[in-house]
């Protein structure tokens, strides 16, 4: 069972932003929670989504494809969707790689806020068989979007 919850913080920035928590499976129920949400926020314009997933306890590739639907509309009408936390479920995963090709996964909410403008190290993958055969030697970190 998975829940999606709101966090209260403030971000400094000119969209106005809904911060949600996942805590348990990321899948395709979880995703129309997050769907939903996004867009009674984005009803008055662009939104800035943070999602923290450090409490994520399985994934699924519904979960995965449905982030990047919401990730794509969102980017569409002049928001986004940052997602940060250190989940193991998410990082063992090799649909991760799927994500983390279209949206960066910060290590902390204050790295999502900043988006990437000051220049932070990347996560580096575990180092499980194939990973590197899958990426090459030269993309070892999580860091595009």
């Amino acid at each position: 069972m998975s829940m999606l919850s709101h966090v209260s913080n403030t971000t400094p920035s000119s969209l106005t932003s809904v911060d949600l928590s996942v805590v348990g499976a990321l899948n395709a129920a979880t995703v129309l929670a997050i769907r939903q949400e996004s867009a009674k926020a984005a009803s008055d314009g662009p939104i800035l989504v943070f999602l923290d997933v450090a409490a994520v306890t399985t994934v699924g590739a519904s979960g995965v494809v449905g982030l990047m639907e919401v990730l794509h509309v969102l980017r569409s009408r002049g928001g986004d969707l940052r997602l940060f936390g250190s989940s193991t479920a998410l990082e063992t995963t090799r649909l991760q790689a799927h994500l983390g090709q279209v949206a960066r996964i910060y290590e902390t909410r204050e790295e999502a806020v900043d988006g990437g403008r000051t220049r932070v190290h990347g996560r580096r993958l575990t180092s499980k068989p194939g990973w590197r055969g899958l990426f090459g030697p030269r993309h070892r970190t999580f860091g595009w979007g």
